[in-house]
């Protein structure tokens, strides 16, 4: 592979699942779909760059002056991300609401509150990824109904939760629904000091559960994009489920068998 751009090169070390399922595209388009997801890293890890509520909110509202200042007024302003964000824009028209829409849902990370049930976990889940699948769809040149996106979202949003869950307890973070842990009478901060990991299985199979039971609503006349991020996804929710629900388990720091080449037949 040629040298990687900037976004490229922060795509990979930060988003590498996307990276990969960039690679499935077009060469034509991949460079667009990295300057998509650079600019979802930049605005994801908002919560962790952060050590107060109103810096995090400053930090978003910068991009959405800066993106309202080129949708507005053709004003680019100088960055390493925004500006072939911004060329990507103009080449394929994207629409300004996905962007707001994607940075709106990540001020809710801000607030350090988990979900209060399932449900909650899988509309913050699309909420997160809807807009990306919209826009990357866009870049693809492919159509699809909103109710496979959503899917695709939920899917690959529940997945990649869990698979998070480790780094945000050490960030003291969690986005696991508050009703299965009372459930199992665990709390946010009985998992901040590690004294309650143990108990979490049966939250995380349920979540899978949910997942699992998400994946199988994408029909198979949904495009391929959409089908190949489900595809790596319940490949992840196998690995998990073979560890029994234990997201800490060693085994998950490996990748699933032959993924690479099992992402082909989709």
């Amino acid at each position: 592979m040629a040298s990687l751009s900037y976004c490229g090169e922060m795509v990979r070390k930060h988003d590498p699942d996307r990276f990969l399922l960039s690679l499935y595209e077009p060469p034509a388009v991949r460079e667009a779909l990295f300057a998509i997801y650079a600019f979802n890293n930049e605005i994801a890890k908002t919560r962790e760059v952060v050590t107060e509520t109103q810096l995090g909110l400053i930090r978003l509202q910068w991009w959405r002056d800066a993106l309202a200042g080129y949708y507005e007024r053709g004003a680019v302003l100088k960055h390493q991300v925004l500006e072939p964000l911004c060329a990507v824009i103009k080449q394929y028209g994207l629409p300004r609401e996905d962007f707001d829409s994607l940075m709106y849902a990540r001020e809710f990370d801000l607030e350090d509150r988990l979900p209060s049930s399932l449900d909650g976990m899988v509309k913050y889940a699309i909420y997160t990824n809807a807009p990306l699948l919209r826009l990357a769809l866009k870049v693809s040149g492919m159509g699809a109904d909103a109710a496979d996106i959503d899917t695709a979202a939920a899917v690959y949003g529940l997945t990649g939760l869990l698979r998070a869950v480790p780094v945000h307890l050490r960030q003291g973070r969690c986005y696991l629904p508050e009703d299965k842990l009372h459930k199992q009478e665990i709390t946010v901060y009985d998992l901040y000091d590690g004294s309650a990991v143990g108990k979490l299985h049966p939250v995380v199979l349920a979540v899978l559960d949910e997942a699992a039971r998400q994946a199988k609503k994408l029909p198979p006349t949904a495009p391929k994009f959409l089908r190949r991020a489900v595809k790596l996804a319940c490949l992840y929710q196998a690995q998990m489920r073979k560890s029994g629900g234990n997201v800490f388990a060693q085994a998950l720091a490996a990748p699933p068998f032959m993924r690479e080449i099992r992402l082909l037949f989709v």
